[in-house]
């Protein structure tokens, strides 16, 4: 079976092959990405993308290959770039097809010559491999490669290159490059005596990444060239060119080694997934997995948010782990970011960090410590309560701090009602948190009805870990806690004249926000449910008629005269979109359960809210799903375009509801 292949239709098209995202990884954070076409699109694109050691930056090294066959007297330009009011060259027009598994891999056809390349990054390397193998051709053809290098964050541009200082040193088979701080090199392999490097150092200006445009953020650029390696190639040959972080050639035979055991180690990890592959989507999404659970052993294991945007955040890291590690077999992967995440919070007084910054743990979100312990609450349902045992003190200190009081979230648990609330409303560290122009995105305070249904289960849940390391005394105060929380959330949060939930209440002036949003979802979605079945059917029936879309739930009801269903118009608008209709799939893992919670044995409808993904797959990151899409049709994908939070749980309902 050949995945995720793409025809001439879809590839030899610029519109379309622009489209179309392809991802290589190392396991460790480092990344290359791209179009099929071979023209960079966003600023985040490159072949070396390398991740700092403190994992909280990336720095784009080799932006892309510009590479021209030379066959029968004849050249052809086999790369594409995009200028503001031109696409030179315009090699997608000698793409044949694509085949993204087990690594990205085109074919140009060019009359009779036949011409096949390849992408890889070797597991935990600080590489990436290019193959090109000459398949067919009439006689002798000579190759050029002329390598681009960027040298910068890989969320900016650098259209003026005054000071960049670049230079490059000639060292036999390798090119060492220096400029803008950082160094990075380039090699080449291939049968004796084949290879020859030529200096020719030149600036491409002026180049336009479409997509940075499309979201109002700078787009121009320009890239450095020291010069280009040329390869003469007959029928059967292959030549390599090789970019890499680290002063470290390959000779071919090394590097045939390399792309075998990486290409084994992929269909290894398929083939032992735990997940039922009823569809080849679940795959797919796991082959994409990889790219987000960062096992480098020099450093924190992690979940990276996404692509471009590969940050660490607290939040995506909790909501992804069960789908990314627990539904794919990684068992120990889920344990070492849980005991990182531990250590940050230690390291800030017991309040579990949001996000990391400068190699810094910063707090700031009032939700960060509850999902850490839904996190747990998966893992210790996999693997067992030892991890909650050997960590029990800690864990009943993170739950604690919300008894006791946050100030630096500014977030209590209320003595009355023994709901979170807001106390400082200045605060607005929610998920839903965010302004444009000045204005909030959405306003929220007092008590959040999602973060209230988590208190509820995380409360559940130090209850049953209590009991298994026997502290009946702690797990009867979370019994009772729950249980008062259980009735105070009914009796606070039920909107009477429209059977669902209001999506925050203010205690202070007795507000009640009744826009429909999908944060009551979770009041039935949780593993332990903090409704009573009668009113969870109403919330799910509501959910499912007024927010569902193909892609996930809308973050507001589209009859809202604030409604925006589509990320359109100025950069504060497109801003404001993404809380006011734009639709996300890891909501939609959450409403899947809650549909399985009250239709049990449904799995084959279940099954069809996740199909449609497959076409997805096919467009946008290849073998990824976006951050979020448009909230009306044609329901078009937005944000990270592979996304951790959504690959994770579309992965978990797949292991967990749909078995």
């Amino acid at each position: 079976m050949i995945d995720l292949y793409l025809g001439k239709a879809d590839v030899n098209n610029y519109g379309k092959g622009a489209e179309r995202e392809f991802l290589v990884s190392n396991g460790a954070g480092n990344y290359g990405s791209s179009t099929v076409t071979g023209a960079n699109t966003r600023s985040g694109h490159g072949l070396l993308v390398v991740r700092s050691k403190d994992g909280e930056t990336h720095t784009v090294l080799v932006s892309k290959l510009e590479e021209t066959l030379h066959a029968g007297n004849k050249k052809y330009q086999l790369s594409t770039n995009r200028y503001k009011d031109l696409i030179y060259p315009d090699g997608f027009r000698y793409l044949q097809e694509y085949q993204g598994n087990p690594c990205p891999d085109f074919l140009f056809v060019i009359h009779s010559v036949f011409l096949r390349k390849s992408i890889f990054m070797p597991f935990n390397g600080t590489c990436t491999a290019v193959r090109y193998e000459l398949l067919a051709s009439p006689g002798p053809v000579t190759l050029e490669i002329r390598p681009l290098f960027a040298h910068r964050g890989n969320g900016v541009t650098c259209p003026d290159h005054a000071g960049a200082g670049f230079k490059a040193v000639n060292s036999g088979n390798m090119i060492n490059v220096s400029g803008r701080g950082v160094a990075s090199h380039v090699s080449f392999a291939g049968k004796p005596n084949q290879g020859v490097w030529r200096e020719k150092p030149m600036w491409f200006e002026n180049l336009v990444y479409e997509k940075n445009a499309e979201t109002g953020i700078p787009s121009v650029d320009s890239l450095w060239s020291p010069g280009y390696a040329t390869a003469e190639m007959e029928p059967g040959d292959v030549f390599w060119e090789v970019m890499s972080e680290e002063p470290i050639s390959y000779n071919p035979a090394e590097l045939d080694v390399m792309l075998r055991d990486t290409v084994e180690r992929q269909e290894r990890f398929v083939n032992g997934l735990p997940i039922n592959a009823k569809h080849s989507l679940a795959g797919d999404l796991a082959r994409s997995s990889c790219h987000l659970v960062s096992e480098n052993v020099d450093s924190y294991p992690a979940v990276i948010s996404g692509f471009p945007s590969a940050r660490l955040r607290a939040r995506d890291t909790f909501i992804a782990l069960p789908g990314l590690t627990l539904a794919t077999g990684r068992i120990g992967a889920a344990r070492g970011i849980l005991s990182a995440w531990l250590e940050r919070s230690r390291s800030a007084g017991g309040v579990m960090p949001s996000y990391i910054l400068g190699g810094e743990a910063v707090t700031g979100d009032i939700d960060s410590g509850l999902w850490y312990l839904y996190a747990l609450q998966k893992y210790t349902a996999r693997a067992g309560f030892d991890f909650a045992r050997e960590n029990y003190a800690e864990l009943a200190g993170i739950l604690g701090k919300y008894e006791q009081g946050l100030p630096e979230l500014g977030a209590v648990m209320d003595g009355g009602t023994k709901l979170i609330k807001y106390f400082n409303t200045e605060k607005t560290n929610n998920w839903m948190s965010g302004d444009a122009g000045g204005e909030p995105l959405v306003e929220r305070k007092g008590y959040l009805v999602e973060v209230n249904a988590l208190w509820y289960d995380v409360l559940r849940f130090m209850e049953e870990t209590a009991r298994a390391i026997e502290d009946g005394k702690k797990a009867e105060k979370y019994s009772a806690l729950a249980r008062e929380v259980k009735k105070s959330f009914a009796d606070i949060f039920w909107n009477r004249s429209a059977d669902y939930l209001y999506d925050w209440v203010d205690p202070a002036d007795g507000r009640r926000d009744e826009l429909i949003r999908p944060n009551a979802i979770f009041s039935v979605s949780l593993p332990y449910a903090v409704l009573p079945d009668e009113m969870g059917r109403s919330v799910f029936a509501t959910c499912w008629n007024q927010l569902y879309t193909t892609y996930g739930l809308r973050t507001l009801d589209p009859h809202n005269e604030k409604f925006k269903g589509r990320a359109e118009g100025r950069p504060d608008q497109k801003k404001k979109a993404r809380l006011r209709g734009m639709a996300w799939p890891w909501l939609l893992g959450q409403f899947i359960t809650a549909y399985m919670r009250f239709n049990p044995g449904g799995a084959d409808m279940g099954w069809r809210f996740v199909r449609p993904f497959t076409s997805h797959l096919r467009r946008g990151c290849l073998g990824g799903v976006a951050e979020y899409f448009d909230g009306v049709m044609p329901y078009m994908p937005n944000g990270d375009v592979l996304s951790a939070v959504s690959t994770g749980e579309l992965l978990r309902v797949m292991h967990e509801d749909l078995t």
